[in-house]
């Protein structure tokens, strides 16, 4: 089993100092709800409007699987800077905030970047599954999934870290948040919701498989790497003696 680990002196809850990539994340989700806001009375003069705040750009920027299967590319990247509304946005940027630092720190900022786009990416093509099987439509918005990917990964790095999550009376560690996620996203698959709970689980699966991933990538870089630096230092002397071979001393020449 690969196991991955932290800092906990310097990571945790207690650190007042949010690290670099969840900062600039979190900027970057509230400049873009803002520009949601500011282009919907623009976009509604235009014809196009929208009964949710700020969702005239989802037909163009929001996942939708027709969309995407017609080559709508970029909306696995563009869905999870959306926001649906103003609680939407914060709960998603609180839980960021709350549980990214510790995976930024372990996974470096630029590797945390790529993991949560891929993480966001990934996770909403679980949404294909539905349509393919009902053609059920929607069009899905929000950093969730990548957020899901993120809790995954925290509690793959912090399983024990405990902390109070509300209403519960009692401390649960990360592991048992994950579990309470995954045991509600699974009620909201049978009742009937407008949340997407299978980019929610798509999130999760792409963070666990990600975390689970990276250890062996790594070992096979660093593989890779010794193995060149070896056959560097064997074509190096394989070269040295062609050139001692052709090599005069004119002090011996006569």
């Amino acid at each position: 089993m690969n196991r991955f680990s932290a800092n906990t002196e310097s990571t945790g809850f207690g650190n007042p100092r949010v690290t670099w990539a969840v900062q600039r994340l979190i900027i970057a989700n509230i400049i873009i709800f803002a520009v949601q806001l500011v282009s919907d009375p623009i976009l509604v003069a235009l014809g196009y409007g929208s009964s949710v705040p700020g969702g005239a750009l989802n037909p163009w920027l929001g996942f939708e699987s027709a969309h995407f299967l017609r080559g709508w590319f970029w909306t696995p990247f563009t869905y999870q800077f959306l926001h649906s509304g103003l609680m939407h946005l914060f709960f998603n940027m609180f839980w960021l905030f709350t549980f990214g630092p510790v995976v930024e720190r372990v996974l470096g900022t630029r590797s945390f970047f790529r993991f949560y786009v891929i993480c966001g990416a990934g996770s909403v093509l679980a949404t294909l599954i539905p349509y393919l099987l009902t053609g059920k439509l929607a069009i899905v918005v929000g950093a969730s999934g990548a957020v899901m990917g993120v809790i995954v990964a925290f509690a793959m790095v912090e399983p024990e870290r405990q902390f109070f999550l509300f209403p519960l009376p009692f401390a649960i560690n990360a592991r048992a948040l994950v579990i309470i996620i995954f045991v509600i996203n699974i009620i909201y698959s049978r009742n009937g919701t407008n949340i997407s709970w299978e980019t929610h689980l798509g999130g999760m699966g792409m963070g666990f498989l990600y975390m689970k991933a990276l250890p062996l990538v790594v070992n096979f870089q660093r593989d890779r790497r010794r193995k060149e630096g070896q056959r560097k230092k064997k074509g190096d002397k394989v070269g040295e003696a062609v050139d001692n071979i052709f090599k005069f001393d004119d002090r011996k020449r006569r």
